[in-house]
């Protein structure tokens, strides 16, 4: 006999009433309906169809595909509430070229476990392996298109991805400057042909900032006499500050002085009105400075490292950066304008001092 569950909508107002069919030996068969005896009538019909061996299972909610899937997520406006619309964007165009002329009922979860492991042995567009986290994270958007299906449009019965269990992901790098490290990989800086990549290095290790919020910063949100960038949006969704030391304003008032006015952005490219990219530069600055094993985010974790030194409790950085949980912490971290202040000027004149060693 069908299962019949009593479901409250949004509000509390109102219910549906869901009839869940178990046959052993068939795949599991759903429907919501406004009325109890609807949802009964149709669970006795449609077990009788089975046992009979007269319901079509691939004919059953087949109308529609991933790729109309990933059309009505994106219009209904459910890729809005994501943190990272952009990654999750670019996840979903991966799973479309895989998945997008399947019908969403044969998108079974044994499907689904092959796709991800063609995930895993498949290099990414640089050439490189994915990682298990970066491959968790395009399983979480994957799902939250099937979730949506289920729960919202009822396209299918549940969503087949949730009987996957998360891949282990390797504990975070650990990778922090040392001080001699810091004061060669500044020298190097300063040598390069970028004009930028000294003054965005000196930003990153003197405040925890993350590189794309120090490259899509804007002149007007730079106060020079409060020493104080403010972020429009940070990883997280939310606006924060960050304050500035000396040496960092003293910088950013020579680029002042030569930038073009009609483009917002502190670091600007050269032939268009988009942020610089330093990719290039950044490793040439390595390369000479004779650092290994080193990204730019990086800078982040060194950050964090030198402010605990300096006092800085955990729970101090966990409340500066909003994470929810202090693991976050232990790998990416930044802190507002409140805490920065009281840190940033003593890390400033403890790295500069070994530049000028």
């Amino acid at each position: 006999m069908a299962s019949i569950y009593k479901r409250k909508l949004k509000g509390g107002k109102n219910f549906t009433w869901r009839a869940v069919v178990r046959i052993k030996g068939y795949p599991v068969v759903c429907e919501t309906f406004e009325r109890k005896q609807e949802a009964e009538d149709w669970g006795v019909r449609i077990e009788r169809q089975i046992k009979a061996g007269k319901f079509k299972f691939d004919q059953h909610k087949q109308q529609y595909t991933y790729n109309e899937l990933v059309e009505r997520f994106i219009r209904d406006g459910a890729l809005e509430h994501h943190r990272s619309a952009k990654d999750t964007l670019r996840h979903l165009n991966y799973w479309k070229k895989q998945l997008g002329g399947y019908s969403l009922v044969h998108l079974s979860t044994d499907k689904i476990g092959k796709e991800r492991l063609q995930l895993i042995e498949s290099p990414s567009m640089r050439g490189k392996p994915r990682s298990m986290a970066t491959v968790n994270r395009y399983m979480a958007s994957l799902s939250a298109t099937l979730t949506y299906a289920a729960r919202q449009l009822r396209w299918i019965n549940e969503n087949p991805c949730l009987n996957l269990k998360k891949l282990k992901e390797n504990s975070g790098r650990d990778r922090v400057l040392a001080e001699e490290e810091i004061s060669r990989l500044l020298v190097s800086a300063r040598q390069s042909k970028s004009p930028y990549l000294y003054c965005i290095i000196l930003i990153s290790l003197t405040t925890g900032a993350r590189q794309g919020e120090i490259l899509n910063l804007e002149w007007r949100h730079v106060d020079f006499d409060n020493k104080i960038a403010y972020i429009k949006e940070s990883k997280n969704g939310r606006p924060r500050s960050i304050a500035l030391c000396e040496p960092v304003i003293e910088e950013l008032r020579q680029l002042r002085e030569k930038r073009d006015p009609l483009k917002p952005l502190v670091f600007a490219s050269k032939t268009a009105f988009g942020k610089v990219d330093i990719k290039k530069a950044w490793q040439q600055a390595l390369k000479r400075a004779n650092i290994s094993n080193c990204r730019a985010h990086d800078m982040r974790h060194t950050f964090c490292t030198y402010a605990a030194a300096k006092g800085a409790s955990n729970l101090q950085l966990q409340t500066a950066t909003g994470h929810r949980t202090l693991n976050m912490l232990l790998h990416y971290t930044h802190m507002d304008v409140e805490v920065t202040k009281q840190f940033s000027n003593q890390i400033s004149d403890q790295i500069l001092k070994g530049e000028s060693s």
